[in-house]
């Protein structure tokens, strides 16, 4: 018994100690949602060791600048050692194989001079940018020469053009792609001799009507000396199998970096990382709720500048953030996963991270300024992530269902896993399950594709019932039509005062008969102030049953709240601006409405946004997004049929003709405007004079 319990002590300790190990990882794994809301997740990747020289088995010579990092499909380890003007080749255990640094060609030993970039092909031949030497050297899988290529030569090199390759890749053709320092027309391609064929992937510079302006005002002197918009420089390149090359900038202006990620840019436009084919078109997938851009809580001062890209398995890829030292990770779409790593001098994050690579599900990271490098290992958690990409991918959607709710399971806020899960439920047709994991991951462009969906199914089953409900539909409005021009007629026979129903219901006369009903509105006192004040009351309360009933293709969310405030803005304010100025204007142009006359008016003129919103709001719950356009054309039809009735209603009430009630209309809008300005800067006064009382009164009281 005592045994049982001193080996439950020491499962025990065992636990806590393997808890806090992953405690103490020295940085926050997170994620953002659709809002761009922060949130913390469990570890997708934790440092597993740091290899340092010693480890490496390097002696004390170590790493010194080393500026790029390249894995095999043996897992063998290739740095580019720039410091120490080679590269060094590790086995997969991360141990000394060789290295680069000398080699035999053209009748003399030569040496690598500052190697930049590095490239190793699916048959082991190894490519190197030898940046100060100008060139690009290869060499077979054991180190042996095979051949230079020297700066290639072609006439649309600019004049003082200087080739000095810092990143190269080559796709299964043999063709190779170069980013050369300072260049800014693109990258290089090449043929497998080393011949130029031109350049890729150059972004096109559209100049503002500001430098169009400038140009044609400034002289040739002045243009000389002004600095010139010139496209975007790269600065790395990765290829992936099937020859498309991963590209990444860091010389993107910060302020329209940032301006194109938070207005969620789809397009290539100052984005940090592109996806080039072979022509040199971007077809970087950026689906996700922003575009791959780095860090969204930061201001342009410090935007996240991407100097790397890894990739991994199912098209997820890794981009490394030399700002803030951070690992970025993406899926083939562009769906942020996490972020982890950092600046400092702890094992887990970097004082200058320069590149990274993918060892199968190990994530290598090495640090120019120390030489050392960083070996992440996969958790649990990314385990998760993994496998549900994976399963989707291969359309093994019962079992990607089953990963993606593992996922959840860790993480409940990772809107990704539910919309992962949502889309094995399209393809099992389980529509309505679709639409609930959508609705939860805010993937409402996918929700309506489901909800489409979701309808045709139910339409299906109650196809014989819709011209039943369209018939009662109709017969109910036929009969309150009815009914309301009974109440009308027997209106005109009244002689005592009139209900406030009554009053309402004369509304809907006014409606389709303008002129005679605006006419006995004021001489027959068909309607009153109180019951204009119940219409207005309508059109306000609308504005909040549309927000609180109207579907998600008009909200798409749940968490809808009530803004009283809004809504006075929206119909109080501007209603209240109108009658004001209309009643100024018209009573100093020999108008015959009293103040309350053309409130009256005004008011029953709104009625169509009742009448109209209501059932419109009411079937913005059963539309998708692309029938949106039906609700927007009726909403705009109401107001425009209510704006028609104001104006007509002042005419009638003040007995003007067309064109001077056109005028006095459009003087009435200027006048809300000064109204509107004189208000403001009144209310600014007496906050002013209250600040200068309270502060002369603590002044005396402090004093006494």
């Amino acid at each position: 018994m005592k045994k049982k319990a001193i080996l439950l002590i020491v499962l025990i300790i065992m636990l806590l100690d393997s808890i806090s190990v992953f405690a103490m990882v020295p940085y926050e794994t997170y994620f953002y949602d659709s809002d761009g809301t922060y949130f913390i997740s469990p570890d997708a990747y934790v440092p597993e060791k740091v290899l340092k020289a010693k480890d490496m088995e390097l002696g004390d010579l170590g790493l010194k600048n080393p500026s790029d990092l390249v894995v095999d499909k043996e897992h063998n380890v290739y740095i580019a050692d720039s410091g120490n003007n080679r590269i060094v080749i590790l086995d997969e255990n991360y141990r000394f194989k060789f290295e680069i640094k000398e080699f035999y060609a053209d009748g003399s030993v030569q040496t690598l001079n500052a190697p930049a970039g590095l490239f190793v092909t699916e048959d082991g031949r190894i490519y190197v940018a030898d940046s100060k030497n100008f060139r690009i050297v290869l060499f077979e899988k054991d180190g042996t020469f095979v051949r230079i290529f020297d700066a290639p030569d072609s006439d649309v090199f600019p004049e003082g053009f200087m080739y000095e390759p810092s990143a190269l890749g080559v796709d299964p053709a043999g063709r190779m792609y170069v980013v050369s320092k300072s260049t800014n027309m693109g990258i290089m391609a090449l043929n497998a001799d080393g011949g130029f064929e031109g350049f890729i992937g150059a972004e096109k510079v559209v100049p503002n009507v500001l430098d169009i302006f400038w140009d044609l005002i400034t002289t040739d002197e002045q243009k000389r000396r002004t600095a010139k918009n010139v496209p975007t420089e790269y600065n790395n390149i990765t290829m992936d199998d099937i020859g498309f090359a991963y590209v990444t900038s860091s010389a993107i202006p910060a302020g329209n970096q940032r301006s194109a990620m938070m207005n969620r840019d789809k397009s290539s436009h100052y984005a940090p990382v592109k996806r080039l084919n072979s022509t040199g078109i971007d077809v970087l997938k950026r689906n996700g709720s922003f575009p791959p851009a780095g860090d969204i809580r930061n201001n342009w001062f410090n935007v996240s500048r991407f100097i790397d890209v890894a990739l991994t398995e199912d098209g997820v890829y890794s981009t490394l953030d030399t700002t803030h030292n951070k690992i970025f990770t993406y899926d083939d779409n562009g769906n942020l996963l996490y972020v982890f790593g950092g600046t400092g001098t702890q094992e887990g994050v970097f004082e200058n991270a320069s590149a990274l690579a993918y060892q199968g599900t190990k994530l290598l990271v090495v640090d120019r300024n120390t030489g050392y490098i960083t070996v992440f290992r996969r958790t649990e958690y990314g385990d998760c992530i993994a496998e549900a990409i994976h399963l989707q991918k291969n359309r093994r959607y019962d079992e990607a269902i089953i990963a993606w709710e593992k996922v959840l399971k860790r993480n409940p806020y990772f809107e990704l896993a539910y919309s992962g899960a949502g889309q094995s439920n399209m393809r099992k047709e389980n529509y309505k399950e679709a639409m609930a994991n959508y609705k939860l991951a805010n993937d409402w462009d996918n929700y309506f594709k489901a909800y489409s969906e979701y309808r045709k199914d139910v339409v299906r089953k109650i196809i014989l019932l819709i011209p039943v409900i369209v018939a009662a539909v109709i017969g109910l409005c036929m009969a309150f039509f009815k009914y309301v021009r009974k109440v009308n007629e027997a209106g005109w026979q009244k002689t005592g005062k009139r209900t406030l129903w009554e009053e309402l219901l004369y509304s809907f006369h006014i409606m389709f008969h303008p002129f005679d009903g605006f006419w006995d509105l004021k001489h027959e006192k068909r309607g009153s102030a109180k019951t204009a004040t119940v219409i207005l009351a309508l059109v306000m309360a609308v504005d909040i049953f549309r927000t609180l009933a109207g579907g998600y293709a008009l909200y798409p969310t749940d968490f809808r709240a009530i803004d009283l405030q809004d809504t006075v803005l929206k119909v109080l304010i501007p209603f209240m601006l109108w009658v004001c100025a209309n009643w100024g204007l018209t009573t100093l142009m020999d108008g015959e409405g009293s103040f309350k006359d053309i409130y009256t008016a005004s008011a029953y003129s709104l009625m169509p946004i009742v009448v109209i919103n209501i059932p419109v709001t009411i079937l913005s719950n059963f539309i998708v997004l692309n029938e949106l356009q039906f609700v927007n054309f009726f909403t705009t039809l109401s107001y425009a049929w209510a704006f028609a009735l104001i104006f007509f209603g002042v005419l009638v009430t003040n007995a003007y003709g067309l064109v001077k009630n056109l005028v006095t209309s459009a003087l009435s809008v200027v006048g809300m405007g000064f109204i509107a300005f004189i208000s403001v800067l009144f209310i600014n006064i007496l906050q002013r004079m209250n600040t200068f009382i309270t502060t002369l009164y603590h002044e005396i009281a402090f004093r006494l």
